[in-house]
């Protein structure tokens, strides 16, 4: 019997990525039914390690049976095998209010999961070549994470998710850290994002003048993670956490509203979520929202500084944003001087 042939989108090209070079452990490869049941009820996989959020392969419209091998191009290229031993259907509307817990049109994750067939497949993955060869972006892998984190001699670990370039608040979140940590993994993840979101290419050209300008060369580590925004709030901010706990970090920061998307969760319950989810190998840091205080004359948080409302000026991104868009100047107190020219050079920073 011939192989299959199948051209594959990136989302899936990040996953299988992540599946074979141990990012995504302890899932191998893509969810069976029995995984995804147990994740959607528990968050945990039968095996009871805890795994929040659903990682599938959407059966394509082809006739494919299980038994079957799938040879999975991307960008024209041969990239993986998939051997197919389960083809399964998953009621969607289910799957969509467990995961997001809403099934509103207007966020984001619910709407591409709409679009989305309900049948998925199974199997072993075996991959031929390396995704950052073919996006033709340097990417460390777990496993050289792991060995640079030994090379430095580095004990304490702190991972750093974004989907945003920095600005002063993620920098007191870095420093404070810092204070105490041998490390920090900037970690921004390059998948696909929402239309508004900033551009690849706007989040790595800040990060690498973030980076010399600001950070200690001695104490940090920028690398973009190939995954994308599931926008999934509590449940994608276990993920983000088990992700950095495999490539090698033994912390992990929790700001506000952690993998949030407008106001479909509340400010802090990306936080209260590891309560409940002690065991998964990673210590998260926990921060309330930081903000300039002009009577202290600088960034801090409700928890360090007690001036209240009379001191307190927010760090807004609507006003980033505006600066970025009509090439302006801003209060440094909001974001490096630096930073904000990298983002004006750009035609457009943002995703259409």
């Amino acid at each position: 019997m011939e192989n299959i042939t199948l051209e594959t989108n990136e989302n899936i090209a990040m996953d299988i990525e992540q599946l074979t070079n141990g990012g995504f452990y302890p899932l191998t490869s893509f969810m069976n039914y029995t995984e995804l049941e147990s994740v959607l009820e528990k968050m945990r996989l039968p095996s009871e390690e805890v795994w929040p959020i659903p990682i599938l392969f959407p059966k394509p419209h082809k006739d494919i049976r299980s038994g079957e091998t799938i040879i999975l191009k991307f960008r024209g290229i041969e990239f993986a095998k998939f051997k197919v031993d389960e083809i399964f259907s998953y009621d969607s509307k289910k799957m969509i209010k467990q995961f997001f817990g809403t099934d509103d049109d207007e966020h984001p994750g619910v709407k591409t999961m709409k679009d989305t067939t309900n049948q998925f497949m199974s199997g072993e993955i075996i991959k031929f070549k390396k995704l950052d060869e073919i996006l033709k972006v340097e990417a460390l892998e777990p496993c050289g994470m792991k060995e640079k984190i030994k090379d430095l001699g580095w004990k304490k670990i702190v991972g750093f998710h974004t989907r945003n370039p920095p600005h002063r608040a993620h920098e007191y979140l870095h420093k404070t850290v810092l204070k105490s940590a041998d490390g920090i993994l900037i970690h921004p993840v390059i998948g696909s994002k929402k239309s508004g979101d900033f551009t690849n290419t706007a989040i790595l050209n800040c990060y690498k003048l973030y980076s010399k300008i600001v950070l200690p060369a001695e104490k940090s580590i920028m690398t973009p993670l190939l995954t994308y925004s599931r926008y999934a709030g509590p449940r994608e901010a276990l993920f983000t956490a088990i992700v950095r706990r495999n490539y090698g970090c033994t912390h992990f920061i929790v700001g506000r509203d952690h993998t949030g998307v407008k106001n479909f969760y509340g400010k802090y319950e990306s936080q209260k979520i590891f309560k409940n989810f002690r065991d998964i190998g990673i210590e998260p840091i926990f921060f309330s929202e930081p903000y300039y205080c002009k009577i202290c004359n600088k960034v801090t948080t409700e928890k360090e500084c007690k001036c209240g409302k009379d001191g307190f000026v927010e760090i807004s991104g609507t006003k980033i944003r505006k600066a970025i868009v009509n090439k302006t100047k801003l209060p440094e107190i909001y974001i490096q001087k630096e930073i904000l020219e990298e983002l004006q050079k750009l035609d457009n920073p943002f995703i259409n």
